[in-house]
């Protein structure tokens, strides 16, 4: 289970970090936002592992996609040759994810960022990971058996949605593409 937890973690903060990259704020630049997100994930035992790997990644897509008893999150690496380093950061971010489920809860408020927090919670309560390498990225689902972590997963999807609608960029088709981070 505490793999299943890291792993889940790891795609989640991914997920969060990317999303923050492409926040736009007044008067921010993309490069300041990007040191600003990178400088709050460094505070997260889990998200402290793909803050030093963003410029390396990026850009990226993400999907995340609401499933009857769960969700499943895609993550798509736009730049083939980043692959490898989206890949090998995803495994210490799991390895980051598994060591946060031995953490009292208090230890988790201080050493995980929020999304990291509800992550483990869902895992504690007894939410199911899958997770596994693309060819372009990852892949990772969660779900349950039980309609009170249905709930909590239910809630990691709309995050998660929310954050795969802001890494899209409008082109001049009117279709969308990776923003790049």
């Amino acid at each position: 289970m505490t793999k299943k937890v890291l792993a889940l973690a790891l795609f989640v903060i991914l997920a969060f970090a990317l999303v923050w990259a492409g926040d736009a704020k007044k008067g921010m630049t993309g490069n300041s936002q990007m040191e600003m997100m990178k400088a709050e994930m460094m505070k997260c035992a889990v998200c402290s592992k793909m803050a030093p790997q963003m410029d390396a990644i990026g850009p990226m897509k993400m999907e995340a996609v609401k499933l009857d008893n769960g969700l499943a999150i895609i993550h798509t690496v736009v730049n083939s040759k980043n692959v490898a380093t989206f890949h090998s950061t995803c495994d210490e971010m799991s390895k980051a994810g598994e060591a946060c489920m031995t953490m009292t809860d208090e230890q988790a408020k201080t050493d995980l960022c929020q999304f990291c927090q509800e992550m483990r919670s869902a895992m504690k309560a007894g939410a199911q990971m899958s997770k596994g390498h693309t060819k372009k990225g990852g892949m990772m689902v969660l779900t349950s058996s039980d309609p009170a972590v249905q709930a909590q997963l239910s809630t990691l999807h709309e995050k998660c949605a929310m954050m795969a609608a802001s890494m899209e960029m409008p082109t001049t088709e009117g279709k969308t593409s990776a923003k790049k981070y």
